[in-house]
């Protein structure tokens, strides 16, 4: 059974509890102007962020507060949280017994299974949780294991660009993050370094294939330019996070020209091309050698889902100085809830 950890979510919270140092980068040389909008500083207009409404809004908190918790209460949520622990090391006993180091574990066959370049996608997509479980035995053994990958050993599989990321480069962030050991930046470094030819295109919008080997990106659907939002834009957060501790802007920069190209290409309104009419509902295909949406059909779900979901992730990792984030994740929200919940007639659902 594959263990499915959510690294975003645990990235997003280890990386924010860093509190990291100011985003002061080696940049590409490129117009202020540019530079400011690759870089996210400015609001949805082009203004420059407002620092002051930063300072005020990272001020609050979304962490609950313990201090008044009573004993009862206590006590049932660690019965919850080791219950919690139980299921987890449940699954990774399988994993370890049948399939260690493997992408996935085929359940009914008991054997690994190589779905994603065969670097060890469940191993590193569970990382932060062995560590924040306290499985510190078994995280360091995971640690040899990573420091071990051979990334420019593909598989004979090409790479999904947007899973690739969400889980080796986040995975390998998070565990960074929580240990403080160098091997898993170094390892998220080499392995990004191998993704950004995924991004030299016209426009500079990622590719969602990659042959590691060549450099040679493709579309998942063969003969076809066609991406989807999510694959757009859910690469911010992992390299915002590296460009800050790298110093080196280039992974940021790429992760922001996604968004900027997809808002100056397709402005909101009506037309004669597919377009979309009600503003942050953006629609899922996407062209990524036009630039421009491919259809209409707008939702949440897979395919959009993580692109939404990074916008206030970021947003929070940046100490809220990527304002545009926020502005768009705002506006797509209260679009949201005007056009896209219904109640049901009994006022119940």
């Amino acid at each position: 059974m594959r263990i499915q950890l959510i690294s975003a979510c645990l990235l997003s919270l280890s990386l924010v509890s860093a509190q990291s140092a100011s985003f002061a980068l080696h940049r590409s040389k490129q117009p202020t102007a540019q530079k400011a909008v690759l870089g996210g500083m400015l609001d949805r207009q082009g203004k420059p962020a407002n620092k002051e409404r930063a300072e005020i809004l990272c001020g609050r908190t979304v962490q609950h507060d313990f201090s008044d918790e009573t004993e009862e209460d206590r006590s049932v949520r660690k019965q919850r949280a080791n219950a919690v622990k139980s299921g987890f090391l449940y699954a990774w006993d399988g994993y370890k017994k049948y399939a260690y180091g493997a992408d996935e574990i085929d359940v009914l066959k008991r054997k690994p299974k190589t779905t994603r370049n065969g670097w060890g996608a469940t191993l590193v997509d569970s990382l932060d949780v062995l560590w924040l479980m306290g499985l510190k035995e078994e995280f360091y053994r995971a640690r040899d294991f990573v420091a071990g990958i051979d990334f420019h050993n593909d598989g004979g599989q090409l790479a999904k660009v947007f899973e690739t990321n969400i889980r080796y480069v986040g995975g390998l962030l998070s565990a960074y993050e929580l240990s403080g050991d160098s091997v898993f930046l170094e390892k998220a470094v080499e392995l990004a370094d191998l993704l950004m030819p995924a991004f030299d295109t016209p426009l500079g919008l990622p590719w969602q294939m990659l042959n590691i080997t060549t450099g040679e990106g493709s579309s998942e659907t063969p003969g076809t330019t066609l991406t989807n939002l999510a694959e757009l834009g859910t690469y911010q957060m992992e390299f915002f996070r590296l460009s800050q501790l790298t110093r080196n802007a280039t992974y940021h920069e790429a992760a922001q020209n996604a968004i900027t190209v997809m808002l100056r290409l397709n402005p909101p309104g009506g037309g004669p091309e597919p377009t979309y009419t009600i503003p942050g509902m953006y629609p899922i295909d996407f062209d990524m050698m036009t630039g421009k949406f491919a259809g209409s059909a707008a939702y949440w779900g897979g395919g959009g889902d993580s692109f939404y979901e990074y916008l206030i992730k970021t947003w929070v990792l940046s100490d809220c100085m990527l304002q545009r984030d926020l502005d768009l994740w705002t506006e797509s929200i209260q679009s949201f809830r005007r056009f896209g919940v219904a109640r049901s007639t009994d006022g119940y659902l």
